[in-house]
């Protein structure tokens, strides 16, 4: 099931969460409208593994959150409905939450 919803909050999994959590979010940024990740505080959408931590991306047992930044160049909510449909084959039938944590304009200014 893939959803567009907000529910979020950190996670702090095995090693194998966080290699997920780098392959969704490298999926994740190539999706037409998306600038980028964040955390969307205070949520802390956030993976916390060998290294720093992962932001934009929470896995969990049962769901994985993705928060981004959207363009304008294309509607906010068709942008998080690709994240979602892009990240749904990579997390093995967890159900794949995105949050639209900012839109900037095309040309960087929020």
């Amino acid at each position: 099931m893939t959803s567009v919803e907000a529910p979020a909050s950190g996670s702090a999994g095995s090693p194998a969460d966080g290699e997920l959590a780098e392959r969704v979010a490298a999926a994740a940024v190539r999706c037409p409208g998306v600038a980028g990740l964040c955390a969307n505080e205070p949520e802390n959408v956030v993976t916390y593994r060998r290294g720093a931590p992962l932001r934009g991306v929470a896995v969990h047992d049962d769901e994985v959150v993705v928060c981004v930044v959207t363009t304008l160049e294309r509607p906010v909510f068709r942008t998080a409905e690709t994240v979602a449909a892009t990240v749904a084959p990579l997390v093995g039938g967890r159900s794949v939450h995105v949050i639209v944590g900012d839109v900037i304009a095309d040309d960087g200014r929020r």
